[in-house]
């Protein structure tokens, strides 16, 4: 399959060397915007070159796209792409509002094309034990997510200002960062039905959230909570989740451990110890690790789109998958906003005259 990336920095250059190890794909063109950038990736990667997204998709030269721009220009681009008849490959957060990224899901199944998210977790080995420890545990009771491992300084929002924009970005921690962690919960223990946050600019000049505290409920009476932060230079990553019959904690990405008891709504009402003092032991599941882990990830997320291309079947992360994230996160500033919970799904049409008054300078 013949691949041209257009974005070539940032992210882009990750997609640029993984390319090379997907004996499936060949990378064939680059494009971008800053025409020295796109000429040394040409020349670096021997690659045909492009300064214009849209006469790379007309050219002929490519089946399949990878768009690893800034979120705020996903949209215009995934569509012309897919209207062109190429096949998609493009970078979380997928579009800032949940209706536009819906909405391209839809397209992209109408024109027949291949249309795959981002989310290079969901090919962690770390995250894919946790997933199947936390099915063994029965119904979830609880689930607990710190993301405040995604410290930065000022200097990452100086460096290219339009991480710092509603209007580009698409939104802070919640949208930029944290999402990895947002995508696996969902990909884990499904949607929420409600939530209620509450987001703040706190130590960022940033029109965009640098701190996020958010509280989940699920249909079934699961209740939960996701902290999420860029100001925290000692952060952790840490998942618990809390089921009927044991719980499972990762923390760091690679140290999983699973406890698992008898279910406790019985166990609460037989014990016949007032006061417990063995706790369940603790089973440490072996994940193992490379040196170029993400590196990994990333070249794993490209077979299987080029796997999903040649057989006609759904990516791990298609359109729908890649935009509950995000249709997430819009619940979450709708809810900072208003100052109540928020129900979801959202209804169509219901965040995005709220985004339009953020990039028009709605404080936060």
């Amino acid at each position: 399959m013949r691949i041209g990336v257009v974005g070539v920095k940032g992210i882009g250059q990750a997609h640029l060397w993984a390319l090379h190890s997907v004996e499936e794909s060949e990378l064939v063109a680059v494009c971008d915007v800053d025409v020295d950038a796109a000429e040394k990736n040409g020349a670096d990667h021997k690659s045909a070159v492009f300064t214009d997204a849209d006469a790379l998709f007309e050219s002929g030269v490519v089946d399949a796209v990878v768009i690893a721009t800034p979120p705020g220009t996903h949209a215009p681009l995934v569509r012309g792409a897919l209207a062109a008849g190429l096949h998609v490959y493009c970078e979380k957060p997928f579009v800032p509002s949940a209706d536009e990224g819906y909405e391209l899901a839809r397209y992209a199944k109408a024109t027949e094309r291949t249309l795959q998210v981002g989310f290079q977790f969901r090919f962690h080995l770390g995250y894919a034990a946790f997933k199947d420890a936390v099915a063994s545990i029965g119904p979830v009771r609880r689930v607990n997510i710190s993301a405040t491992n995604w410290f930065r300084a000022q200097q990452y929002f100086r460096a290219s200002p339009w991480r710092g924009t509603w209007r580009i970005a698409g939104g802070g921690v919640l949208m930029a960062q944290a999402v990895h962690q947002v995508d696996a919960m969902i990909h884990t223990v499904g949607m929420p039905a409600r939530v209620r946050g509450r987001v703040e600019a706190a130590l960022h000049d940033a029109e965009v959230e640098d701190h996020a505290v958010v509280e989940l409920e699920w249909a079934n009476g699961a209740r939960g909570m996701i902290v999420a932060s860029l100001n925290e230079p000692a952060g952790v990553e840490r998942f618990e989740v809390v089921g009927e019959r044991g719980t499972v904690v990762l923390v760091d990405g690679y140290d999983v451990r699973v406890s698992r008891h008898e279910p406790v709504g019985e166990f609460v009402q037989t014990c016949e110890i007032e006061f417990p003092e063995d706790p369940p032991e603790w089973e440490v599941i072996d994940v193992p690790r490379a040196k170029s882990e993400w590196f990994d990830m990333m070249i794993t997320a490209h077979r299987d789109f080029a796997n999903a291309v040649a057989t006609g079947r759904a990516p791990a992360v298609d359109g729908v998958e890649g935009t509950k994230s995000v249709e997430l996160a819009n619940a979450v500033y709708l809810s900072s906003l208003a100052g109540a919970p928020v129900d979801l799904p959202l209804p169509a049409g219901s965040y995005g005259p709220v985004y339009e008054e953020l990039v028009a300078g709605r404080s936060i």
